[in-house]
């Protein structure tokens, strides 16, 4: 199986791509404050559409990033309908009658329901560009800057590093199990989908001795080592000073 790897931005040179990881975590949690904080819905709609077009002119394909917002526009979808008929505030909008129960929709809960669905669409779109622009790794080492504990970045490197692995070695067994009709019914697809995860159970646990067991070989002793974070360039200033200032602008003239 193959599968896109997020770290294969690194491989790529454009400059948004090169950004110091520092930066971009500043960057990073300045725009998901100014999201929360900032009242209406243009601001965060304004976030996901700059999120689409930087990670556009960062090379990624834009089908990607569309792709990975199903989720979270499903989501706000979700919180869309609930505050049209939860939240009873303001002027009725619209009424209407289904089964016998007559339903009122509320411009205060229509308003409230599009603010919670762009939040978390303006959210999720500054995460995945940020995710689709640089590596793990260099997240981590800019978290470590930021006196992030130790375990908690080793933890995510190790999960993000065998959850591929995972997920592959899921996919060979259901293709092992296909190829003997294990899914040709109903009672048979549940029988196979309880071996595979048993399976599955059992190959993780022995991947992971195998691996620690490797680790301990090569040193490991505890603690991870890694190269320390290189000086930021000037590059890397102006980005700041440019992301900033636009967060600022974004935040004033909402």
């Amino acid at each position: 199986m193959s599968h896109h790897l997020i770290d294969i931005a690194a491989e790529r040179h454009q400059f948004l791509v090169r950004i110091d990881g520092r930066i971009k975590l500043l960057l990073l949690f300045a725009a998901l404050a100014v999201n929360l904080s900032s009242g209406g819905f243009r601001v965060s709609l304004v976030l996901a559409a700059s999120a689409l077009v930087l990670v556009t002119i960062s090379g990624e394909r834009p089908a990607a990033f569309l792709k990975r917002m199903i989720i979270p526009a499903v989501l706000a979808s979700v919180a869309l309908l609930t505050q049209l008929f939860w939240y009873r505030q303001g002027t009725v909008m619209m009424e209407f009658n289904v089964a016998s129960h007559d339903f009122e929709i509320y411009r205060g809960g229509f308003e409230r329901g599009v603010e919670l669905g762009s939040r978390i669409v303006g959210g999720m779109g500054t995460l995945l560009f940020f995710s689709l622009t640089t590596p793990l790794p260099e997240l981590m080492k800019a978290a470590r800057f930021f006196r992030c504990p130790a375990v908690l970045v080793e933890v995510a490197l190790i999960m993000y590093r065998y959850i591929f692995l995972l997920f592959e070695e899921g996919g060979k067994i259901r293709h092992a199990q296909k190829a003997r009709l294990g899914f040709c019914g109903f009672r048979t697809s549940l029988r196979s989908s309880g071996i595979l995860g048993g399976m599955l159970v059992l190959r993780t646990y022995d991947r992971a001795e195998r691996s620690f067991a490797a680790m301990r070989c090569r040193g490991y002793r505890g603690v991870m080592t890694g190269p320390s974070p290189k000086a930021m360039q000037s590059g890397d200033w102006g980005a700041l000073t440019v992301g900033m200032a636009g967060l600022a602008a974004l935040f004033v003239f909402r």
